[in-house]
């Protein structure tokens, strides 16, 4: 008898579509997601006052909850107080954490004004220089997403404040370091699609005027840490600074007078 010529077996024709799907999707995962980088600086129109965590009180806290036995405290040392406050970057340098000028952003966003916190969080990334700070606990390992304060040399100030909670707060003097002309040089990317750049533009500048960075910000009821996007004259003259020139001059803003309803 002759033998039945057997017939096609379709699995190898379902096992090569199947590879060429997958090809075709590691091609589409492979393409480099719809982002545009950016670079701006932020003016500060009032000085900022910078706080860091100091090593010792972080490691005042991590004895307390650890139940440690209290040791005598220690006498005041303002200086320290003003040293330990300032975010040192190394060779002389200071910095800013980027999150915190990512969170100002992020308080001016709002579904309500078209642009969903949601949104900006997952669309926009900001650069940063990451520093090793000194942690609490020896052996760990404490980093810190830094920007670069370009300015004026920071300035002890000394402020009236109140620690505690409740009835249990107690007049006390801070100790920290100020800025009187600074600036911060903005880099990342932002994905068009989600956030554009017109609408980034924007909340910058209202994170400027309404939120602030550093303490005592306007965010907090003070008016510290103010800023505004640096106009293409200022952005030429901070990049020259940045590259060893004479510090920019800071001019005032000048006031707009309100316009009258028309009757």
């Amino acid at each position: 008898m002759t033998s039945k010529a057997k017939k096609a077996e379709p699995a190898q024709t379902t096992t090569d579509k199947t590879t060429a799907d997958r090809i075709q999707l590691g091609e589409l995962l492979s393409e480099k997601a719809p982002t545009q980088d950016f670079v701006f600086w932020i003016v500060g129109d009032t000085p900022i006052i910078v706080h860091a965590w100091s090593e010792k009180a972080k490691g005042d806290m991590l004895r307390t909850q650890a139940g440690a036995t209290r040791t005598a405290k220690e006498k005041r040392n303002p200086e320290k107080d003003f040293t330990d406050s300032l975010y040192d970057m190394g060779d002389g340098l200071y910095g800013f954490p980027v999150t915190a000028v990512k969170k100002a952003i992020l308080s001016c966003a709002h579904k309500d004004r078209g642009v969903p916190r949601s949104d900006v969080m997952q669309a926009l990334w900001l650069d940063a220089e990451v520093v090793r700070v000194r942690p609490a606990l020896a052996g760990a390992i404490c980093d810190m997403p830094l920007v670069r304060i370009y300015g004026s040399k920071p300035e002890m100030r000394e402020d009236m404040v109140r620690i505690g909670a409740g009835l249990r707060k107690t007049a006390n003097l801070a100790y920290r370091a100020q800025f009187a002309t600074w600036a911060l040089r903005i880099t990342g990317n932002v994905n068009p699609l989600i956030v554009a750049p017109h609408a980034l533009a924007f909340l910058v500048r209202q994170a400027g005027t309404g939120i602030g960075i550093g303490d005592w910000r306007n965010e907090k009821g003070g008016w510290f840490g103010a800023f505004h996007i640096a106009t293409p004259k200022e952005q030429g003259e901070w990049e020259a600074f940045a590259r060893g020139g004479p510090l920019p001059k800071i001019e005032s803003r000048k006031a707009q007078p309100i316009l009258e309803a028309a009757e």
